[in-house]
């Protein structure tokens, strides 16, 4: 007879039975299952809260490099425009054109403007923080000098969008017997002639500040006590 079988005599009838070990179930009790279901729930519960802020973090960190890179470009745009400023003799007085302004929210000036298909062609442009329909930004215009001769309103560019206010101030020499060497003034008190500093401050609707010095080759560097010509 096999080990662990039990032979039980029923008169002439033998019946073998199996070991009592092997009556036992073999899978996993209900309770068991309740125990790994919430132990499987509180793991993904974690994995998807980690996701959540990892793709959270993701966003805001293309937001802020996309942010960055408009106000590089609109930078970079404004300082090109405005590295290229020439003082524009207006022979035509039959066909005036506008004056050049430097005030505190508003640049227009003559620039020179490289293209490849027409060359260096001088343009009148202008910077200027304001609405636009509900769009509120900073805003170029520019138009060739006969555009600007016949009042042809010029076409809106937004450079940067969120542009509340446009902040400038301008170098002069300081006045003698003063420690600084620059002097900062809020307006351009010389309209025939090109600032050589220009301070520009964006103040952005985020309550952020952008500020950047941007020198113009062509312009002069004059003392604020002198009259202006």
């Amino acid at each position: 007879m096999a080990q662990g079988c039990r032979l039980k005599a029923l008169g002439k009838v033998c019946c073998l039975q199996p070991p009592a070990s092997s009556l036992q179930p073999n899978g996993f009790t209900f309770v068991e299952l309740l125990i790994a279901a919430t132990m499987l729930s509180v793991l993904f519960i974690g994995l998807g809260s980690h996701l959540r802020g990892g793709i959270i973090v993701w966003r805001q960190t293309t937001r802020t490099v996309e942010t960055l890179q408009r106000e590089r470009v609109a930078w970079d745009r404004l300082e090109r425009d405005l590295t290229n400023a020439i003082v524009y003799e207006d022979t035509r007085g039959d066909f005036p054109l506008p004056p050049m302004t430097f005030g505190q929210n508003e640049l227009r000036w003559m620039t020179v403007q490289q293209s490849r298909q027409s060359g260096n062609a001088i343009r009148l442009v202008s910077y200027r923080c304001a609405p636009e329909g509900e769009t509120q930004g900073l805003w170029r215009t520019s138009q060739s000098v006969g555009e600007a001769r016949s009042g042809v309103q010029p076409s809106r560019e937004l450079v940067l969008a969120g542009c509340k206010a446009l902040g400038l101030r301008y170098a002069y020499v300081p006045a003698e017997g003063t420690a600084a060497t620059i002097e900062w003034l809020d307006e351009w008190r010389y309209p025939k002639e090109l600032p050589q500093l220009i301070k520009v401050t964006v103040h952005l609707k985020s309550g952020r500040d952008v500020q950047r010095c941007i020198a113009i080759p062509q312009g002069s560097f004059k003392r604020a006590e002198e009259s202006s010509s």
